[in-house]
């Protein structure tokens, strides 16, 4: 008696699903009419696809597997090149290095990338410059963004934009810093270079225009949406604790 109650509990769930995806009503009577058999191929025909191709389920799979064997994708990325020895799977793999700090191979793989018909690439020249900065190589990360723009005019890259203040930051060039996360602060698609221009601007005793940009910054998460204030949390985060901690 309980199975037959779940299995009718399942119908009458999957039964809803179809009207509210408004699927076609014939899955209605292939769910109640033929019983277990036809809740398994709504499932396996309709949601586990639907499922697939979602981005979060996507992410959230593979944030598990990474979990339980994080070089899965390295092993992955290293056999396709050694099959095919190309461009793409050259990037592949130098991504994945990135991806777990295993920057002195990113370096060299992204460099390599940049031979050939990669050449002045200035999406692989970015990844580049983040891998140096990654290894804490801060002088050649803003020289191969330095060589970027000069190759690339016209290319824009917020994150690359970023990424040009920080290592000005690194640097010690606090003046050119506070320069570059002025702008960023006013284009950047998120909080951290808002949140990062006003830590700078206290370290340098800039109190009264570091309140100003956390302010902002707090006022412009309340009027956004859950979805950005929910990956933004950190910095908003952040940006709340250290204004409460301002004179």
């Amino acid at each position: 008696m309980p199975a037959i109650g779940l299995a009718l509990i399942i119908q009458i769930a999957l039964a809803i699903h179809v009207v509210k995806t408004q699927r076609e009503m014939y899955w209605i009577y292939i769910i109640m009419f033929i019983p277990v058999i036809g809740s398994a191929i709504y499932v396996f025909t309709q949601i586990l696809p639907e499922l697939q191709q979602s981005r979060t389920v996507h992410n959230a799979t593979n944030s598990l597997i990474k979990a339980i064997d994080p070089q899965r994708e390295l092993r992955k990325r290293k056999e396709q090149l050694q099959i095919a020895n190309t461009l793409e799977n050259k990037l592949k793999l130098a991504d994945e290095c990135s991806e777990a700090k295993m920057f002195d191979d990113a370096i060299e793989l992204y460099q390599s990338c940049l031979k050939g018909v990669g050449e002045g690439d200035p999406n692989i020249m970015l990844k580049l410059a983040f891998a140096f900065f990654g290894k804490e190589q801060f002088q050649n990360s803003l020289e191969t963004l330095d060589d970027l723009i000069e190759l690339n005019p016209n290319f824009t890259s917020p994150d690359g934009h970023l990424l040009y203040a920080r290592n000005h930051e690194m640097l010690k060039n606090d003046e050119k810093a506070l320069e570059e996360y002025a702008v960023v602060s006013d284009n950047y698609p998120g909080e951290e270079g808002r949140v990062r221009y006003a830590l700078l601007l206290i370290e340098k005793n800039q109190i009264e225009k570091a309140r100003q940009v956390l302010q902002d910054s707090i006022q412009r998460s309340r009027l956004a949406p859950k979805f950005y204030q929910k990956k933004e949390k950190y910095w908003i985060n952040l940006a709340k604790s250290t204004l409460s901690k301002l004179p």
